[in-house]
């Protein structure tokens, strides 16, 4: 079963392309589950259809789709315990309002609709899960759960041997239905589910991760970082949707401007983020909303090609930690050995070589550290970073 990813930033049109791409595939006898994990949903909106948590068919093929509620999620999951350490905050002089948040460790409700989506992989009842995910922000700390397995071993470790010390001095303060088996059995199966998303989303032969982008520069660069943050977390991107630029049969004068804006920050994406597939959809001539303008829209994007498919092996932008530095690994083609140039400026590198060059938007990690040396072969480009 594939896992396709859509994300970008807020109003790209991530919803669309992940509606569109979804019909299509299910268009010839496959079974199709459309997810949106967006908390502003609009999914339904777009397949003009209203969803719910539990998955619905649309249209007559093997599309289904639904919405996951994050708070339903959050109360079939963490309910009871939530409930137990919120009176338990209250006891002690804290808000109603105060003590139920505290009650829930953070991230846990953006960890619980992923698990949701990790079930429906898991039951094998569809070919292939696309998610329309939140807007790029919300969806690196969604997206980040991998990430999170460490944090929360160890957070959840700490919690434990806090009760362990903590409980006997207060059990005669806590209500009478509070119980640390309950709530380390949870704490157990969080982490468990934790471990089962990193596997399923560094997978790349099942998931992949699909970024949206408008030709402009805040799109632009929002989506390097989106992209330098998928890519340290371990997942892995095979495609890149140009969304919206102006087609040629553009004639007026007032847009002139525009086009040509366009036009760099095109062949910028495809500097940017080649091997990756890189896929160009014009303006459309009326909102894209309901089955037939979906799959009218995929038509022309995809023609035959199979977009559940994964689009692209190579990444264009890898770190790695070798010998106690990070190294920056950048695919190149057809450069010869010249003298490597590299300027930093903030949270951006200046790579040039030759006529080559390229703006790279760094990781915060990164932000204490600065190029060391580089080195080329026919097609890597290594940049070693030390310590300031």
């Amino acid at each position: 079963m594939r896992i396709l990813l859509y994300t970008g930033k807020g109003g790209v049109g991530k919803t669309t392309l992940a509606a569109a791409t979804a019909l299509y595939g299910a268009r010839d006898g496959k079974r199709v589950l459309a997810v949106s994990t967006d908390i502003a949903h609009s999914l339904g909106d777009a397949l003009a259809t209203p969803l719910n948590n539990t998955p619905r068919a649309v249209g007559d093929g093997g599309l289904e789709a639904a919405e996951v509620d994050s708070g339903t999620e959050l109360a079939r999951y963490w309910g009871a315990v939530r409930e137990q350490l919120a009176n338990l905050l209250m006891a002690e002089g804290i808000s109603e309002t105060a003590a139920g948040e505290l009650a829930v460790p953070p991230g846990l409700d953006q960890i619980l609709a992923l698990a949701r989506i990790r079930q429906w992989h898991s039951e094998s009842a569809y070919d292939a899960l696309v998610i329309d995910s939140a807007p790029t922000g919300a969806a690196m700390r969604l997206l980040a759960a991998p990430d999170l397995a460490g944090w929360y071993a160890r957070r959840l470790q700490g919690l434990r041997g806090a009760w362990k010390l903590l409980l006997p001095a207060l059990r005669s303060k806590l209500p009478a239905a509070f119980s640390q088996e309950l709530i380390e059995a949870k704490l157990s199966e969080l982490a468990g589910e934790i471990c089962a998303l990193q596997e399923l989303l560094t997978d790349a032969e099942t998931t992949s991760v699909r970024l949206v982008l408008n030709p402009e520069a805040l799109a632009v660069r929002e989506t390097q970082r989106a992209y330098t943050s998928l890519s340290l977390y371990g997942l892995h991107c095979d495609a890149v949707y140009v969304n919206r630029y102006y087609p040629p049969e553009v004639t007026d004068e007032y847009l002139r401007g525009w086009m040509a804006d366009q036009a760099r920050y095109r062949a910028e994406v495809h500097a940017l983020f080649e091997p990756l597939r890189i896929y160009e959809v014009p303006l459309q001539r009326g909102e894209v909303v309901g089955a037939e303008r979906l799959l009218a829209l995929a038509e022309g994007l995809y023609g035959g090609e199979d977009p559940l498919a994964r689009l692209a092996d190579e990444q264009p932008v890898r770190y790695e930690l070798r010998d106690g530095r990070y190294t920056l690994e950048l695919a190149v083609r057809g450069l010869e050995h010249e003298e490597v140039r590299l300027e930093r400026r903030g949270d951006e590198l200046f790579v040039r070589l030759g006529n080559w060059q390229r703006t790279l938007v760094l990781p915060q990690f990164l932000a204490g550290a600065d190029p060391d040396f580089a080195e080329i072969d026919a097609r890597r480009l290594r940049i070693t970073f030390s310590a300031r």
